[in-house]
């Protein structure tokens, strides 16, 4: 964590950093300068790589499940660690930000930001930033792999991705198909969460698509949820996401 004294912002209206850096774990990470914000996306539709680092493998009121812990590895310490080794294991994230592809907005002109930009200059600017602000904060070097950054150097134009994510901006905003497309006797993505995780197929399906639910607090918390009603109040879970899951619940069981 890293903060800075407020008195002489709030005095003199004095800024204590160019830029701020924000995010969720294995989505978008984001800078804002107070006028552009920058959403940076991954790179590659996998959205990898991407691991959780632990000295204490807990959720917030329980401990990982050995499935979550299956691939977990001791690695050297992280700079900010004091010496320690930690767990390192595969990140399993809600959704993966591929799917709403990488924007820049202009707060000046679209606070709501509902206008996403494609303008080079103002975005290798930001990715610079940003780029800037996760070295300072001792990201791994998979953080930068996955985003498609330079670990050390400078950002250049080869990285930027606004324009080349721009359909995939465009296509996340589609709306949501009607529950009833879904519906069919089997299993599909109206089925309740609780229901496919304890069908063996189902669920190895379900973790595929949506990770997050490995966390058996989160998966007892939604398990009346369906994906459908889950994608329907969370951006984590896009249309694309939505339809590969139910492709692979319908496809046949392998003889």
């Amino acid at each position: 964590m890293q903060g800075s004294a407020l008195g002489g912002a709030v005095a003199a209206d004095t800024p204590v950093r160019e830029a701020g850096l924000f995010g969720a774990f294995g989505g978008h990470v984001n800078v804002t300068d107070g006028r552009y914000v920058y959403m940076r996306a991954c790179a590659r539709p996998s959205n990898e790589p991407l691991f959780e680092h632990t000295l204490m493998p807990t959720h917030i009121s329980s401990r990982f499940a050995p499935e979550e812990l299956a691939d977990a590895e001791l690695i050297e310490p992280l700079p900010f660690t004091k010496g320690a080794p930690v767990l390192r294991m595969p990140g399993r994230p809600w959704g993966s930000p591929y799917a709403y592809g990488t924007m820049l907005f202009d707060l000046d002109s679209d606070p709501g930001q509902r206008a996403p930009l494609l303008d080079d200059e103002a975005e290798l600017r930001m990715a610079g930033l940003l780029t800037e602000l996760m070295r300072a904060c001792d990201a791994p070097e998979s953080q930068f792999v996955r985003l498609g950054l330079p670990v050390s150097g400078d950002v250049d134009r080869t990285h930027l991705l606004a324009r080349a994510q721009y359909e995939l901006v465009l296509a996340s905003s589609q709306e949501l198909p009607d529950e009833g497309e879904f519906a069919r006797a089997s299993a599909n993505v109206t089925t309740p969460l609780g229901e496919l995780l304890s069908d063996g197929r189902a669920r190895a399906a379900v973790l595929r698509h949506l990770p997050l639910v490995a966390n058996p607090d989160f998966a007892e918390r939604v398990a009346a949820r369906s994906p459908w009603q889950l994608a329907a109040v969370t951006p984590g879970v896009s249309v694309s996401v939505l339809r590969s899951l139910d492709a692979e619940l319908a496809a046949p069981a392998p003889r």
